[in-house]
C-alpha cells in the first residue's frame, strides 16, 4: 500500500471504531465470532457493548439475550463460510431491522476486502501503520 493510502485507511479505520463506539452509546451490541476478534477490536480503541457469538448456547439463546437488552445488533462475523453460515442462521430466526450489516460492508471497503476473519484487523492495523510512519 501506498504511504497516501496508508494514512487514508488508518483514518477509516479510526472512523470506524468511532463509529461504533458511537452505536453502542445508543444501545447497539456489536457481535464477532470470538475471543481474538474482541481482542482485535479493543485494540484498536472499540469500548463498547461486545459479544462474541459463540460465549451463547446456540442461535435461539443469543437472539433472545440480544432483543431483550439491545435496539440494535451489530454483526462483525467472519467473511467465510462459517461466518456466512451463522450470519443466515441468525437472520432467519430474529428481525431483520434489528440486525445491521453495513459495519461489515463498510469494514471491507476500508481494507479493500484484505481482511476475510476480524481478528486480522489488528494486524492489518499494525501493517499500514507501520508502512505509514516509513
Amino acid at each position: 500500500m501506498k504511504k497516501e493510502n496508508n494514512e487514508t485507511a488508518i483514518e477509516e479505520l479510526n472512523n470506524f471504531i468511532r463509529s461504533l463506539n458511537n452505536e453502542s452509546l445508543k444501545n447497539s451490541i456489536v457481535i464477532v465470532e470470538g475471543k481474538k476478534d474482541i481482542d482485535a477490536l479493543n485494540y484498536l480503541g472499540f469500548k463498547g457493548n461486545l459479544k462474541a457469538y459463540h460465549h451463547f448456547k446456540g442461535t435461539t439463546d443469543f437472539v433472545d439475550y440480544c432483543s431483550a437488552n439491545y435496539k440494535k445488533l451489530i454483526l462483525l462475523l467472519d467473511a467465510d463460510q462459517k461466518g456466512k453460515a451463522i450470519t443466515k442462521k441468525i437472520l432467519s430466526q430474529t428481525n431483520s431491522k434489528f440486525i445491521d450489516l453495513n459495519y461489515k460492508k463498510k469494514l471491507l471497503k476500508i481494507t479493500r476486502g484484505r481482511i476475510k476473519k476480524i481478528e486480522e484487523m489488528k494486524s492489518f492495523y499494525i501493517t499500514i501503520s507501520e508502512g505509514y510512519k516509513n
